[in-house]
């Protein structure tokens, strides 16, 4: 027990991920005159899962569309030594849909969870974000370098009560962060990206699949928000479809023939 106890965040087991996000860090917050000592970044946790298909979407496009999605969740930690102890100071959770995946999903890594905590210690003080922000661009540089060509992120902060990774909080009198705050944090982390090389561009996902024709090409995440909505839209797609066959505009289509073929028969 004892040497349990005297474990720092070093001895756990590092990986290829850990490693280039870790050096990643290192180096862009040394670029920007940001010191964030003892900072060390693991893989705590990965496993290999399958996203299940939506049952209305195999109703739908059969055969066409695969049973299911297999990726790799991981579990990002960043821990930090502070007055002798390690802090976890930054959490992220994804899931790596690769090469193997079937399409829609093909290359695509989703971040489902970001979750921190205000202890980490930077010199200047008050850079933070600076940090956190290079913690998410070693993850996309590395994921690119992986032969990931899509990352999503899902961009919503929780509700009151509610935590995504970090719970028993110190109490907060601040009301819960608004959404636009949350995205504009995101939209300079990813200008930031976009300005270092490593990504192309960003949008949003509206923007993102507004040139779909088809269900079938939108990608959906497990526990992601979209595959518990899909039945609603193809519900609503399908009365859509029905209405249109059904539309008295036919009929008059019909009426106004005969209407012209009894004029010329005068």
């Amino acid at each position: 027990l004892r040497a349990l106890q005297r474990r720092s965040a070093s001895d756990l087991p590092s990986c290829a991920t850990s490693d280039a996000v870790e050096a990643h860090v290192a180096v862009e917050i040394a670029a920007a005159g940001v010191q964030a000592s003892g900072l060390v970044v693991r893989v705590v946790s990965q496993r290999l899962y399958h996203c299940r298909a939506v049952a209305g979407m195999k109703v739908r496009y059969g055969a066409d569309y695969p049973d299911s999605f297999p990726y790799r969740s991981k579990a990002l930690f960043a821990f930090q030594e502070v007055d002798g102890a390690d802090v976890c100071v930054f959490a992220l959770y994804v899931q790596e849909y690769d090469a193997d995946c079937p399409p829609p999903n093909t290359n695509r890594t989703y971040i489902s969870y970001v979750d921190l905590v205000g202890y980490l210690a930077s010199k200047p003080q008050g850079q933070r974000t600076a940090v956190y922000h290079a913690l998410l661009h070693g993850y996309l540089q590395f994921a690119a370098s992986c032969g990931f060509e899509h990352a999503h992120i899902w961009v919503a902060p929780p509700t009151a009560g509610v935590e995504y990774i970090f719970h028993g909080r110190p109490a907060d009198p601040r009301p819960p962060m608004a959404v636009e705050v949350l995205r504009g944090w995101y939209e300079r982390m990813l200008r930031g990206a976009e300005e270092k090389g490593i990504v192309r561009s960003w949008s949003t996902l509206e923007e993102h699949t507004s040139g779909l024709t088809s269900m079938r090409d939108f990608p959906l995440f497990d526990g992601d928000f979209f595959p518990d909505k899909v039945p609603e839209i193809l519900e609503r797609a399908e009365q859509s479809s029905s209405e249109r066959r059904e539309s008295p505009r036919g009929e008059k289509g019909k009426e106004k023939g005969k209407e012209k073929g009894k004029e010329k028969g005068k």
